[in-house]
């Protein structure tokens, strides 16, 4: 693999910006190992339901700072990431015009991103996107006022700006998008978010093609390149086309853009990767020390998830030889409100999976605990079961359902209502589907489909992970044993707080809950659920649900 920008020597870099040579420096290698482990975005997924009809055309005209030139040097990435991506956002979140888009204090620093970014090649070249975005996420970026593009050198250098200067650059988080979904990328666009691309120049997107569409070319992988979709226009061409800005200044295609067919764009070996950002929100912790403190109670209901620990398979009288893929998780939930949470306001508790980087597509419930008065007539206040032991007929939602026709009085924990008082754990024994295959986290949730009012929301989450907050390897419904084997500690629960902080570009907790929404209302769990129903019922599993109780002494450390 090479770049153009690579094969410039040291006693060839010049500190002049010379326009019309047109270097690239993307480093298509670590860009394709670094891209999956980027979550995809699910804004699309969770808001089409809300979406307004996109308008024929955009064009991002007003938040735009002037067209950028990276000269000789492998930069381009950090023009494509910072200098338009960071600084269009910036210029939304603050309303800026376009005079103060001209002012150097208004436009992130290409130099500053580029110096600050890992692995970055030697003599100025080649760097990638994902990385960018981590260094912005963990860092931020520096202004272009602060860090100006000029005296590079071989870019050996350290950035010159102080932790105060970049600072303000940070963002919340970034996700890769589908960049063979038109309409996905034109959505954001709609949003007001710009699209960075990683992609594969040719002859004709070399060139530029000023005043036409970009039809077809001969990408050349040895030629990885980075830009910013920050348009599109329906009419345009004979399919549609998506407006590119590049960063070889305003002598390169049309006045320094591209236009690219909807077509072309989409077809195999021009555009490999894309992602879309999230401004900061600042440093505010995500959860406040009281809002999970069971003690401090609040006026009004608040389900709190307070304990979660899933474990190999356990021996119980019903599976006396638990199986590779048979895990015991153990829960609980407290009501930290001083109002009683009523079986009629029909609430649950669900355990759901989640590809750690593609839930969209890779998900499921595990098990749902339906709390609910649906059952009046039928059984007794005070009764709990297994849905299939029913008469009428309950929606069911993940492998395993149970129902419990049980109040939860303030300052009780579920298990301890459920259990006639006992201070108890509950304890779900079931088993991963054989398809899982990937890299999850599982997720305890209170309240899972919003039935209750409660003053707190981002407290109902438990996350369940890996070692050192990592995704859970799964292969073929096996969990896999860590390093940390040997003292008995595969995984670990934790709230988003603890999440975040090891893994700061995981899924927020907003997120997962808009996308378990989304796929309620829209029908995709329920059909999900039913295959599992079959599949389960074809390999002769137990038709039945199985949940008990321990003593919240036998606890784990």
């Amino acid at each position: 693999m090479s770049f153009v920008a690579c094969e410039i020597t040291e006693d060839t870099i010049e500190p002049e910006i010379e326009k019309d040579l047109y270097y690239t420096g993307l480093d298509t290698y670590k860009e394709s190992e670094g891209a999956v482990t980027v979550p995809m975005d699910l804004s699309f997924a969770t808001l089409s339901a809300n979406s307004v009809a996109l308008p024929s055309a955009i064009e991002f005209q007003d938040a735009m700072p002037p067209i950028g030139n990276q000269g000789r040097y492998g930069t381009c990435t950090a023009w494509a990431t910072a200098y338009y991506a960071r600084t269009i956002m910036s210029a939304r979140e603050k309303g800026l015009s376009a005079a103060e888009l001209n002012d150097p204090q208004n436009i992130y620093s290409p130099l500053d991103m580029f110096l600050s970014t890992p692995y970055h090649g030697a003599n100025c070249g080649g760097s990638n996107i994902y990385q960018a975005f981590a260094t912005m996420q963990k860092r931020g970026v520096a202004t272009l006022a602060d860090v100006p593009y000029e005296n590079l050198g071989n870019c050996s250098q350290n950035s010159s700006a102080t932790a105060r200067e970049y600072a303000a650059g940070k963002i919340e988080h970034f996700r890769r998008v589908d960049v063979k979904n038109i309409n996905e990328i034109k959505a954001f666009i709609q949003r007001g978010c710009p699209v960075v691309v990683a992609c594969n120049m040719g002859p004709n997107t070399m060139g530029g093609l000023a005043g036409e569409v970009i039809l077809s070319d001969i990408p050349d992988p040895s030629k990885g390149h980075a830009m910013c979709v920050v348009g599109y226009d329906d009419d345009k061409g004979p399919n549609g086309a998506l407006k590119i800005v590049n960063s070889w200044g305003d002598n390169y295609g049309d006045n320094g853009y591209m236009w690219v067919d909807y077509n072309f764009f989409i077809s195999k070996g021009f555009c490999r990767f894309g992602y879309v950002i999230e401004a900061d929100k600042g440093t505010a912790p995500l959860i406040d020390a009281n809002v999970i403190n069971p003690a401090l109670q609040v006026d009004g209901m608040d389900l709190l998830t307070v304990y979660l620990d899933d474990r190999k398979g356990e021996a119980t009288t019903e599976r006396p030889s638990p199986g590779l893929r048979d895990r015991s998780v153990h829960y609980n939930v407290f009501n930290k409100g001083n109002k009683a949470i009523t079986a009629a306001q029909d609430w649950n508790i669900i355990y759901y999976y989640y590809n750690a980087f593609d839930p969209e597509n890779d998900y499921g419930i595990i098990f749902y605990d339906y709390y609910t008065d649906d059952v009046a007539g039928e059984k007794a206040k005070g009764e709990t079961g297994d849905f299939a032991e029913l008469i009428s007929t309950l929606t069911p939602f993940g492998q395993w359902n149970w129902w419990n026709y049980v109040d939860v009085p303030a300052g009780y924990s579920v298990g301890r209502a459920v259990d006639n008082g006992d201070e108890s754990d509950m304890v779900f024994d079931y088993e991963l589907p054989e398809a899982l295959s990937g890299d999850y986290y599982f997720v305890l949730f209170a309240d899972g489909f919003n039935a209750i009012d409660e003053v707190h929301e981002q407290n109902n989450f438990m996350f369940f992970t890996g070692s050192e907050r990592k995704p859970i390897k799964i292969v073929k419904g096996v969990v896999q044993e860590s390093s940390l084997k040997s003292n008995g500690i595969v995984e670990e629960a934790a709230y988003i707080d603890a999440l975040k902080q090891a893994q700061p570009n995981t899924y927020s907790v907003e997120e997962i809950a808009g996308l378990i929404k989304h796929q309620r209302q829209s029908g995709e769990l329920k059909a999900k659920v039913a295959k599992y129903q079959q599949m389960r019922l074809k390999s002769g599993a137990p038709k039945v649900a199985s949940k008990r109780f321990v003593s919240t002494n036998e606890r784990s450390k």
